[in-house]
């Protein structure tokens, strides 16, 4: 197996080379970043060579691929090194290195990324140049500045000297960027009033909404190369001291800093909150929609629906802003002061407008208005023949509703015509198709799911049957979720959607709670019949998710409807105190449960005494402790009692205790009694159901009445009814023993005797006496105890039981 191993393993190495080479592909675009900055870099592949380019920073790349590396020198105006690349298995990314252990990863693009980011640069107009500038800015706003060298045609550097590096335009660049992104100020407002023909310069006054500052733009005319067109209009980028200098007053009401690329999410103005609206649905492929939700007001929307219905109706609000014009973020006011509503559209069917609310910490957040989520969707239908404006941008794809929206006007326009309500005609034919779809699939559905689970058997220990407890709630939670479905599909208006929501949502909850309470019953049977350890947890389990169902039932419904059930939550932390003390004994007694069930004293079956009672453990529950005692009674004790009480569990012995204390007759010789013992030890060894040690027999000293022998052994049993047969077999051979040994059991009471009394056996005596002595002459005397080689030839030598019981057959098939 080994050498095969190493066969398989040279072979991989013999192809790998190959296949790496054959399946590599460097040509493309690669979006790349390394330490404190990147480049797009586009790459050509020739074989094994490879060139590229990355022209925002002037820079050239030539490689040649050596395996599973890509191995060059690179060379821009800050320098020149060489790099080493090695590409993902998936071809979409790849690891690189450079200098003296710097990385630089890059990742698959689009082809044309100036236009696939910005767009096209228009340079026609003053207004047309700040455009393209701020969207560049507003792309490459989350650190990536090198995406700015794209937009460097826009710009005239003379102001800062001739000799510029690549790095140093795009550092003035971004310094520029941080100011303009400072102001507010409409494009259309930037169109010159006069004929500005033949000008070279074209200043304009830009003013940052919330304070009396200023800044001048400045525009400067270059020839355009084509005469047809007029002159390009560029951005002059002022000295970098002076743009410092204006900045530093510029963020005076942002604290004195320039705010972080991600300070928009925190929602502290206008701006702040449609970029974050914006950027969220856009980047909906991140599943991350609670910061794009909490860009509306939903306080309108019940609770249990408020997720699903605010992102259909944000999807309808960004339809609306895709159709008004996509808005560059600096012609909406970013001042975190302010506190009077900010309207950015009007039509006479709704509004789209944003208003500052309060959180509960006391800060102030930006949302859209309830009043412009409550328009969103007759805003839509009002502009929905308007043609969309910017669509390259869109970086969404559109939902269930809109997709089947866009199919149905695809098939006929009629078929979106509204009636009442506002539901339009193919909604209330989709919505009726799935209900009657929703009937026999529930049923379907429902007949599948007691097959499988086995809903239907008869159930002798419940009043109500099978059909009550499953199968009809199991037939309304399918057409009750077949319906939500249908609902949240068809992108009904508020005034149908919400009702049918709210009926489907309280069917699922009550109709849904008591299918899983009954379903928590179903599944503690089916444990209890095959399994008897554990009921102290089974017991524990079902009850607590009994209670977790009830509860969750209660919560959903409140959601539902509504209700504010929050306040409640909280006022149990108070009221808490006052339900343990009214329900002390009940905690107490769940407590004793818990402890049952960490401790394991006893278990369902248990033979125990517990306390004074002795019985079988029948049942532990949260509660109490059922135990059957000898008579057949049920007693049932409280689990913080049952706790504190002493508790012998006699099942768990390994063995049981045979003690007990014989008295012979007084006239009974000291020889005799020797030889008692002896025998009595012989027996113990002898019979195979008691233990060798500790066994003892011992002259245990003078009774009132009797000279008394002590027994104290162990039987090998623990089942009470087996060892009652044993002590019977021993006390039956004592008694043979001590008739043997010619003395007898004394008597506690005086006894008159009317006869003459026989007296001891003194042929019986003589033996006894006789056999001891020829023990002592030959130095075999067994005290204090009989010897190792004595013990060990008369272990086990008895017959057990004895020859002739009805169990010694069974017991030798045992054996054997």
């Amino acid at each position: 197996m080994k050498n095969i191993l190493i066969a398989f393993m040279a072979l991989l190495t013999l192809v790998s080379p190959a296949t790496a080479d054959e399946m590599q592909d460097w040509t493309g675009v690669w979006d790349t970043q390394w330490r404190g900055g990147g480049a797009v870099v586009e790459l050509h592949q020739d074989g094994k060579d490879v060139v590229g380019t990355y022209p925002g920073f002037e820079g050239v790349i030539e490689g040649r691929i050596d395996g599973t590396q890509l191995n060059g020198t690179w060379m821009d105006a800050a320098g020149e090194g060489v790099f080493t690349f090695v590409m993902s298995p998936d071809q979409q990314t790849f690891m690189g290195r450079f200098g003296t252990g710097e990385w630089w990863t890059g990742a698959r693009t689009q082809i044309d990324m100036a236009s696939a980011f910005f767009g096209e640069l228009d340079m026609s107009s003053p207004e047309r140049t700040l455009e393209s500038f701020v969207r560049a800015g507003n792309k490459a706003g989350e650190g990536r500045s090198d995406r700015l060298g794209i937009v460097l045609p826009l710009l005239d550097f003379s102001a800062n000297g001739e000799e510029l590096t690549p790095y140093q335009r795009i550092d003035l660049t971004r310094l520029f960027f941080q100011i303009v992104d400072r102001l507010t100020f409409r494009i259309w407002e930037l169109r010159p009033i006069g004929d500005i023909t033949g000008e070279t310069d074209y200043t304009v006054e830009l003013t940052q909404a919330g304070s009396n500052l200023s800044y001048p733009v400045t525009f400067r005319a270059v020839d355009a190369g084509d005469e047809r067109s007029g002159p390009a209009w560029r951005l002059v980028i002022p000295p970098e001291g002076e743009m410092r200098e204006s900045l530093e007053e510029l963020t005076a009401i942002h604290g004195g800093v320039v705010p972080h690329s991600r300070a928009h999410r925190e929602l502290g103005s206008p701006r702040a909150t449609m970029r974050t609206f914006i950027e969220y649905w856009d980047q909906a492929e991140k599943k991350n929609t609670e910061l794009f939700l909490e860009t509306m007001d939903l306080s309108r929307i019940p609770a249990a629906i408020r997720n699903e219905e605010g992102a259909l109706l944000g999807e309808y609000l960004i339809e609306v802003l895709y159709r008004i014009g996509r808005p560059l973020r600096q012609e909406i006011p970013d001042n975190p002061e302010r506190r009077g509503r900010y309207v950015h559209f009007l039509h006479p069917t709704g509004l789209v407008e944003i208003v500052p609310s309060e959180r509960e910490d006391g800060s102030v957040q930006w949302q859209f208005s309830a009043d412009t989520m409550d328009s969103a969707r007759q805003l839509f239908m009002a502009l929905e023949d308007m043609p969309l404006l910017g669509d390259k941008e869109r970086a969404h794809q559109p939902t269930t509703f809109f997709q089947l929206r866009n199919q149905v006007r695809g098939l006929h326009r009629d078929l979106l015509q509204e009636t009442r309500a506002g539901v339009e005609l193919w909604q209330w034919l989709a919505l009726t198709l799935w209900l009657l779809m929703a009937l026999p699939l529930g049923w379907v559905l429902t007949w599948g799911a007691a097959k499988v689970l086995r809903l239907q058997t008869h159930e002798d220990e419940h009043s109500l049957s099978a059909a009550v407890r499953f199968i009809w709630p199991l037939r309304l939670v399918f057409v009750a979720a077949i319906g939500l479905f249908a609902v949240q599909s068809l992108g009904l208006p508020q005034s149908v959607d919400i009702p049918l929501r709210v009926f489907f949502s309280v069917i699922l909850s009550i109709i849904g709670g008591w299918l899983a309470y009954n379903f928590v019953d179903k599944i503690n049977e089916f444990l209890e019949l095959r399994a008897t350890q554990d009921q102290i947890l089974r017991s524990l389990a079902t009850s607590i998710a009994k209670l977790a169902v009830i509860i969750g039932a209660i919560l959903f419904l409140a959601e539902v409807l509504s209700i504010p059930y929050q306040g409640v939550i909280a006022g149990l932390g108070i009221g808490g105190l006052a339900v343990a003390l009214a329900a002390r004994s009940t905690l107490e007694n769940l407590i004793g449960g818990l402890t049952l069930f960490a401790d394991k004293p006893v278990e369902a079956g248990d033979f125990c005494q517990v306390g004074e009672h002795l019985g079988v453990i029948e049942g532990i529950g949260l509660r109490s402790v059922k135990l059957r005692s000898l008579d057949r009674t049920i007693i049932t004790i409280p689990n913080a009692e049952f706790i504190n009480l002493n508790i012998e569990n006699l099942t768990r012995r390994d063995r049981i205790l045979l003690r007990k204390t014989i008295g012979l007759r007084y006239e009974t010789t000291p020889d005799q009694l020797r030889w008692v013992l002896t025998e009595i030890r012989i027996l113990l060894l002898k019979h195979p159901m008691i233990t060798p040690e500790p066994s003892r027999a011992r002259f245990l000293g003078f009774g009132e009445h009797s000279v008394d022998i002590e027994i104290f052994a162990y039987v090998k049993t623990n089942d009470w009814n087996e060892f009652l047969a044993v002590q019977e077999d021993v006390f039956l051979r004592l008694i043979d023993i001590v008739e043997e040994s010619g003395t007898g059991v004394a008597f506690p009471s005086v006894v008159n005797y009317l006869a003459r009394d026989g007296g001891i056996d003194e042929e019986s005596t003589e033996r006894a006496e006789q056999i001891v002595r020829e023990l002592r002459d030959g130095d075999a005397l067994p005290f204090p105890n009989l010897g190792v080689k004595a013990r060990k030839e008369l272990r086990d030598q008895l017959d057990y039981p004895p020859k002739g019981s009805v169990d010694l057959e069974s017991r030798g098939e045992k054996k054997g």
